[in-house]
């Protein structure tokens, strides 16, 4: 039985067709792996997508419409809140962000909320200014305590940079707390790359 190599960015739909392809060219049963599954040139397309989803592929296609329609509906209500999240997150802010900054933060605020991330690093960024700003704790201890605030907030690695960013212009030493998570300095926790959207797509 003959392995096809498919690529990142392949569908189910588009690896399945592959094997197929491949089967009738070589006039051999031919497969492929997706997702630690695999897929034979044999299956229909629904088994594929039963193996590799746990649902036929018009099941597949209707719960990722109503995901995508609830993704509509839950960004729809964040845009709504945003001027009241603005303004929430400036009020917040005082007393935790370095006081020559407050101006730019001020300034980001609205554009942190309408990104990607939906302002999440706003407050990974407000946590662990508070916890720098800790006067209970010795320096080493706020370190730590600010340091697992940023891991336990599952980051990417885009929002990773982007929050160790905003850490060296925002917090109370924040050049050395964005280096300690750089660098993984009091645990190897790494950042949590998110694969649900890539699973929902039916991508590999």
């Amino acid at each position: 039985m003959k392995e096809v190599e498919i690529y990142c960015g392949y569908t189910i739909e588009k690896a399945w067709q592959k094997v197929k392809e491949e089967a009738e060219r070589t006039v051999e049963t031919c497969f492929c792996k997706f997702n630690g599954k695999e897929i034979l040139s044999t299956d229909t397309l629904d088994e594929a997508f039963q193996k590799t989803t746990g649902k036929t592929k018009a099941e597949f296609d209707k719960a990722l419409q109503e995901w995508r329609e609830e993704y509509a509906r839950n960004l729809k209500e964040h845009e709504a809140r945003i001027p009241k999240l603005t303004e929430q997150y400036r009020k917040e802010a005082r007393g935790l962000v370095l006081d020559e900054a407050l101006d730019y933060w001020d300034e980001i605020v609205p554009i942190r909320l309408g990104d990607i991330y939906r302002g999440m690093e706003l407050r990974n960024v407000l946590d662990c200014c508070a916890a720098m700003r800790d006067e209970s704790l010795d320096r080493d201890s706020r370190l730590r305590k600010a340091y697992d605030l940023f891991q336990k907030d599952g980051h990417s690695g885009m929002s990773a940079s982007i929050t160790m960013a905003m850490l060296r212009r925002f917090c109370p030493d924040g050049n050395e707390l964005a280096d300690a998570c750089n660098e993984f300095r009091y645990g190897s926790g790494g950042c949590s790359l998110n694969k649900r959207r890539k699973k929902k797509e039916g991508r590999k």
